[in-house]
C-alpha cells in the first residue's frame, strides 16, 4: 500500500467539467474501481450496466453530471461508476463487518477517527479530493476513485465518518445511496442538524451509520445516525461525550432487525474492546491500532486476510483522525499501527471556529 495517497484538487466551476478532469487524471484508479466492484457484486458487465442504469434517478442532476464527465475522462461507461456509487445497496445483507468510528465532544471541542477496512484490491484506487464549491467552500473526503464521496471535512466544520450496518429489511432500488448522501453532507451541510436533517430526509435502501462531528459558531456537536430502510435514528454521545460505533446497530432499527449478531459476536466484541481503551485513556489513533479482539480486530493487515475467499478479503486500508474545529485533517494510508498519520492540506476553513 502507499504511505501517501493522491491528493486531486478540483476549483471547475461545472460538475460535467470536475467530472472530465479528474475522469482524466484518475483513469487506470477508477477502472479499477470498476472492475473489483463488478467481482464483488457478481455480476455480468450488462447486470451491472443495467443496475447503475435503474439507480440514475435517485441521484441528483448534479450529480450525474459530474458522474457523466468522469465517465468521459476516464474512458468508462457512466452505468458502471452509477452503480459503484450504491456499493453499499448492492452488496446489502452480505454481512461485511468492516470500520470502527470512536468521536468525543468534551467542552467546546470535537474529534473523529476511524479505520475504513475494505477490499485489498481497492487499495490503488484511494484518493484524496478536495472540491471548490460556489460561495468560497469546499469539501475534503478520501474515497475511492469513481465514487463521489465518504469520509471527510468541510469548510463549515462537519465532518463525517461510516459503518456498514446489515438490516433484515435492507434491498431494493428505491432509496438514495449512502454514499450519495455523503456527498450531500460534505457538499452542503453547515452544521450537524442540517446534516442529521439531510441524512433522515433522504429514503435509503440499506443500512450504514454515519457520524457527524461539528465544530462551528453554534458550538461542538456529534452525533450518529443509523439509516435503514425503515429510516434514520440519531443516536448520541453517554455521558462522558464518548460515541463508538462498530458493525451493529446501537438503536433498534424502526423496520426489520439487525442482522449482525446473528453473524457472530465480533462487532460487539470490538465495540466493548475500543470503549475500555478509550476509556482507560488509550488515544483514539493507539485504540484504532489494536490487534484486538482476535475474533475481528480493529487494525487489520493484509496478510491476515490472504488465505480466505476472494469475496471476504478485508484489510485497514486507511485510518482518519478529524478535528473540525481547527480544521485538521489527517490519513494513515494503512493500518494505523505501522502507518504514520500525515496531515491532509485543507483550504481556508470558511464557516469553522
Amino acid at each position: 500500500m502507499s504511505a501517501v495517497l493522491p491528493h486531486h484538487v478540483s476549483h471547475e466551476p461545472l460538475p460535467a467539467e470536475r467530472g472530465r478532469a479528474f475522469g482524466g487524471a484518475h483513469a487506470d484508479a477508477i477502472g479499477l474501481t470498476v472492475r473489483t466492484y463488478r467481482r464483488l457484486f457478481g455480476m455480468t458487465p450488462p447486470d451491472m450496466r443495467s443496475a447503475g442504469a435503474a439507480l440514475a434517478p435517485s441521484l441528483g442532476a448534479d450529480h450525474v453530471e459530474e458522474l457523466e464527465g468522469m465517465a468521459a475522462g476516464a474512458g468508462q461507461d457512466v452505468r458502471d461508476l452509477l452503480a459503484v456509487n450504491a456499493r453499499t445497496e448492492l452488496l446489502a445483507g452480505s454481512g461485511r463487518a468492516e470500520c470502527s468510528v470512536i468521536g468525543r465532544v468534551a467542552g467546546s471541542g470535537v474529534t473523529l477517527a476511524q479505520t475504513w477496512d475494505w477490499h485489498p484490491d481497492l487499495a490503488p484506487a484511494r484518493v484524496v479530493w478536495t472540491v471548490h464549491l460556489p460561495g468560497d467552500t469546499w469539501f475534503t473526503t478520501a474515497t475511492e476513485a469513481g465514487i463521489l464521496a465518504k469520509l471527510g471535512l468541510n469548510s463549515h466544520g462537519v465532518a463525517c465518518a461510516l459503518n456498514f450496518l446489515t438490516c433484515s429489511a435492507d434491498g431494493g432500488g428505491n432509496g438514495v445511496p449512502i454514499h450519495v448522501l455523503l456527498r450531500q453532507v460534505l457538499e452542503h451541510a453547515v452544521d450537524a442538524r442540517h446534516a442529521v436533517a439531510l441524512l433522515c430526509g433522504a429514503p435509503t435502501a440499506a443500512s450504514s451509520a454515519v457520524t457527524i462531528a461539528s465544530a462551528g459558531r453554534g458550538g461542538s456537536e456529534l452525533v450518529a445516525v443509523e439509516l435503514s430502510p425503515g429510516g434514520g435514528v440519531v443516536v448520541r454521545p453517554d455521558a462522558d461525550g464518548w460515541l463508538v460505533h462498530a458493525n451493529h446497530f446501537l438503536a433498534a432499527p424502526p423496520r426489520g432487525v439487525d442482522q449482525e449478531p446473528a453473524a457472530g459476536p465480533g462487532s460487539r466484541l470490538r465495540q466493548d474492546h475500543l470503549d475500555a481503551l478509550v476509556r482507560g485513556g488509550a488515544p483514539p489513533d493507539a485504540a484504532l491500532a489494536s490487534h484486538l479482539p482476535h475474533e475481528e480486530p480493529v487494525c487489520r493487515h493484509v496478510e491476515q486476510c490472504a488465505d480466505d475467499p476472494w469475496d471476504d478479503r478485508l484489510a485497514t486500508l486507511l485510518a482518519m483522525r478529524i478535528d473540525p474545529g481547527a480544521p485538521s485533517f489527517a490519513l494513515a494510508a494503512g493500518p494505523p499501527c505501522c502507518t504514520p498519520f500525515a496531515p491532509v492540506p485543507l483550504p481556508q476553513a470558511v464557516g469553522a471556529g
